[in-house]
């Protein structure tokens, strides 16, 4: 049954917009969610057990999270820029400066969540 789930996901599916909650959770393509979703129920289900730790991963989460999509638009810059991701209506801006955007969030994305983590191991 998984396998013929597997089977009919498309690049087209795989790279498409998810909906607004799965954003949330960080989820930029649809493809994310594949790994994403079950890896937040593992968190959350940490919960149970101990507030703290589950904090612990949120923070982690948040911060590697962050470091890897700041390092993937920084990447974007210097290819081909051909790929233009959602402009949240900046539409007179070139690929470029989207990407610049992207960067400065994911870099937000990673010191908020170093922050988190900071604060749960410190206090």
């Amino acid at each position: 049954m998984i396998k013929k789930y597997f089977e009919a996901i498309t690049n087209q599916w795989f790279f498409s917009n998810p909906n607004s909650f799965l954003r949330y959770i960080l989820v930029y393509i649809k493809g994310d969610a594949i790994v994403l979703v079950p890896f937040v129920i593992i968190v959350f289900l940490f919960g149970f057990v101990s507030i703290d730790f589950m904090l612990v991963l949120v923070g982690l989460f948040i911060a590697f999270r962050g470091i890897g999509e700041m390092m993937y638009w920084i990447l974007q810059q210097f290819s081909a820029r051909t790929y233009r991701p959602n402009d949240f209506g900046f539409t007179q801006l070139d690929n470029n400066a989207i990407y610049v955007l992207y960067q400065l969030l994911g870099m937000m994305s990673a010191i908020f969540g170093s922050a988190l983590l900071i604060m749960i191991l410190f206090f």
